[in-house]
């Protein structure tokens, strides 16, 4: 990258350049602005024939309508109305979202602000759907937005108040989450930004539908991480707190005992990870961790064999590791499967090494196993014998077997990441403070990343 500095600088200024160009292109011509959603087309309600909207309170925007992404909608007790988004006035990043009706503005929705270094690009999507199922219409919205080249969907998500559909805010710090637009004329609508943020985390965004139908996940996501659970220092202070149960004496396989913490499947739940390996087979074991509703430490069930080696969390030569995850939407539900491997010695001149994906579905650390290599040292020469099969016993080609990971994930349409591990040493923990354990456990925390 070093000696290709300066094409790299020339390359990045057409790439911001670019991204401003789609800026002031969208403010300037709403008429312009496309459909277009990242992933794909969506169904959304169909764009009316526009007129311009005279009248004294309407006059303000005039001229940054965006035409393509507003639309006359029946709207429950507002009646048919018309939903009105807003290009961002100059030197502003944020869009306006109104209702109209006889040419005036009878509602101006919850506001919206990004990040100032953040460039408004587009409205990627709307749609009208109940997303809380409480028998009202709300409104969702991909906007998307660009930085240093890069651009992303953010979600927001307008929600009719419903007194009998709104005890989910009332959770300890979570009030602070919502933002409201209040009015006279008819219900108002809310911004609850915690679920904007937990569709962000679970990768919701891509398109319109991948918002919908995560309501009850949510919902239960909440009453998860009430109490201790909320705050992650809270988390992390508990973990030090119960050392003594799991930074344990290992009579076997110990030549690596490290622990490390992640949240492995971005509900925002840490898990702390405690892996050993060693032993003449090259065994390994993991224990998984979180902190349960009530502040106590829990730990999670697996479907490992009993008997069995399990896979290989750890690198063997460094105390950091990388692997890759594979994100998919099952049911409106985001998984996100690690790419693990395990290599075993079965006898002396036999060795496997088997490929597998571990996720946490309900609570329960799944391995899903996908391919195995088998390898054997025999006759005079020793001479190594490979061989390929998947998990149903099909033979493999090497190429085949090495593809086999990313190939039985891009089949269910999911998304590539890379997650990046920090590991330390269980003794190093063991006789420690609070206060050093503490330490200790958000050092590996905030080593962990997840792309």
């Amino acid at each position: 990258m070093k000696k290709n500095i300066l094409f790299g600088l020339i390359i990045l200024s057409f790439v911001l350049a670019g991204c401003k160009q789609d800026v002031k292109e969208e403010k300037e011509a709403s008429t312009e602005v496309t459909k277009e959603l990242s992933g794909g087309q969506e169904e959304v309600t169909e764009t009316p024939e526009h007129t311009e909207i005279p009248g004294q309170n309407t006059q303000s925007f005039k001229g940054r309508v965006i035409e393509n992404q507003t639309f006359e909608i029946q709207l429950n007790d507002w009646g048919m109305v018309t939903f009105t988004s807003v290009a961002p006035e100059e030197n502003s990043n944020n869009p306006e979202f109104l209702l109209v009706k006889n040419d005036k503005v009878i509602y101006e929705f919850p506001e919206i602000k990004a990040d100032a270094s953040d460039s408004f690009k587009q409205i990627s999507g709307v749609k009208f759907s109940d997303v809380n199922m409480d028998g009202k219409k709300d409104v969702l919205l991909l906007l998307q937005y660009c930085n240093d080249g890069d651009s992303w969907n953010m979600p927001v998500i307008f929600l009719q108040e419903n007194p009998d559909n709104m005890m989910y805010l009332d959770y300890p710090n979570l009030e602070s989450y919502k933002v409201e637009a209040k009015t006279e004329n008819g219900t108002p609508f809310y911004r609850d930004t915690f679920f904007e943020e937990f569709l962000g985390k679970q990768h919701l965004t891509e398109k319109l539908s991948d918002m919908e139908g995560v309501w009850t996940d949510y919902v239960e996501y909440l009453d998860s991480i009430s109490g201790a659970t909320m705050d992650i220092q809270k988390q992390i202070e508990v973990f030090a707190q119960n050392r003594d149960k799991w930074a344990t004496d290992i009579d076997f396989a110990d030549e690596q005992y490290k622990f490390t913490l992640a949240d492995l499947d971005m509900d925002g739940q840490v898990e702390l990870l405690v892996s050993h390996s060693g032993g003449t087979g090259f065994f390994s074991y993991t224990s998984f961790y979180n902190v349960d509703k009530d502040g106590k430490l829990k730990e999670l069930n697996t479907t490992f064999s009993e008997y069995e080696s399990q896979p290989d969390l750890m690198d063997q030569v460094s105390d950091e590791s990388d692997v890759m995850v594979y994100s998919n939407i099952i049911n409106g539900k985001g998984y996100y499967n690690y790419i693990v491997y395990d290599l075993m010695k079965e006898s002396p001149s036999s060795y496997v090494y088997r490929v597998s994906s571990l996720a946490i579905v309900d609570d329960v650390v799944t391995e899903t196993k996908l391919a195995v290599e088998y390898e054997t040292y025999d006759g005079p020469d020793y001479a190594a014998t490979v061989s390929y099969k998947d998990y149903t016993g099909a033979e493999l080609t090497e190429e085949e077997y090495y593809a086999y990971a990313a190939a039985y994930y891009d089949a269910q349409n999911a998304a590539e990441h890379q997650a990046h591990f920090q590991w330390k040493d269980v003794s190093d923990i063991v006789n420690a403070s609070d206060e050093e354990a503490v330490q200790m456990l958000t050092e590996v925390y905030n080593a962990y990343s997840f792309d």
